[in-house]
């Protein structure tokens, strides 16, 4: 298992991931490039995403771990956990709100007439279940004209 960390997270994906999970420190490492590796595969290669899973995945490696306490030192690792869980809920809430490193923009179809022609003409558009003339009846008889004249 290997360890590194370039120092800036421009460069790659993986140094993404460690810089977002605060594993940049050789003396104190959480994850394996390798480890990092899956997670960017699992998460198609979205550094927020996979850094939130390395949280979760770090916060359970410390819930196995056992707080001791001798004399007047005590060592807990449950803090540990916890604030890998909170880092991980801030990273999943930040993965959320992008959209290929984006921020997701709210978008209200309909307003321009352009725009209502150009979406109504995409051959690949998902004909509405409503329209206005959902309970119009056309007579098959040309005599009798529309029911509802």
């Amino acid at each position: 298992m290997t360890w590194s960390y370039g120092g800036d997270p421009s460069v790659t994906t993986k140094d993404a991931v460690r810089f977002y999970l605060g594993d940049t420190n050789s003396q104190d490492q959480q994850l394996s490039d390798e480890e990092i590796a899956y997670l960017l595969s699992e998460e198609n290669d979205n550094p927020i995403r996979a850094a939130a899973r390395g949280a979760e995945n770090v916060a359970a490696y410390y819930a196995r771990q056992v707080s001791k306490s001798v004399g007047g030192l005590s060592l807990s690792a449950g803090f540990r956990m916890a604030n890998y869980q909170k880092l991980a809920e801030r990273l999943w809430r930040r993965a959320s709100m992008a959209t290929n490193g984006s921020l997701a923009v709210p978008y209200a179809g309909g307003i321009s007439h352009a725009d209502k022609d150009s979406r109504e003409d995409n051959s690949d558009r998902v004909e509405p279940a409503f329209s206005r003339e959902l309970h119009d009846i056309v007579s098959t008889n040309p005599t009798l004209g529309r029911f509802d004249d």
